[in-house]
C-alpha cells in the first residue's frame, strides 16, 4: 500500500500537466485515398484524438494527448504508411505500394 501511494505522489502531479497538444505539418498526397491513408497512419497511434489532411494545402494537423505520443510518433507512423513528412521521406516499401493515384513523388498528379 506504501508503495502505491508513493507511486500516485509522483505520478498524479504529471497526470495533471498532461495536455492536448496540436500538431501542424506538410505531408505529400494527392488524392481523398492519401488522406485515408495519412489520417488512419496518425490515428493509429495511441494518444492521436483527431487528425486531418487537406488535399489542397498539404497540410496535416492531429491533436493528441502529450502524456501519451510525441509529434516523432505520429511523423513515424505516417513515415511508415509511405507519405512524406516536412523534412523526411516516407518508407521506400510502404510507398511502391500505394495505388499509382497516390504516387506523388513522379509530380505527374495535382
Amino acid at each position: 500500500m506504501r508503495k502505491l501511494l508513493l507511486l500516485l505522489a509522483f505520478v498524479a502531479p504529471m497526470m495533471m500537466f498532461a495536455a492536448e497538444q496540436t500538431l501542424t505539418m506538410k505531408v505529400s498526397g494527392n488524392c481523398g485515398s492519401c488522406k485515408k491513408r495519412i489520417v488512419k497512419a496518425a490515428e493509429s497511434v495511441a494518444g492521436v484524438e483527431d487528425a486531418n489532411w487537406d488535399k489542397k494545402t498539404k497540410v496535416f494537423t492531429a491533436t493528441y494527448d502529450d502524456a501519451k505520443t510525441t509529434p516523432d510518433a505520429i511523423k513515424k507512423a505516417i513515415l511508415a504508411s509511405g507519405y512524406d513528412v516536412e523534412e523526411a521521406k516516407g518508407d521506400d516499401a510502404a510507398y511502391k505500394t500505394l495505388p499509382d493515384c497516390c504516387k506523388y513523388r513522379d509530380h505527374t498528379h495535382d
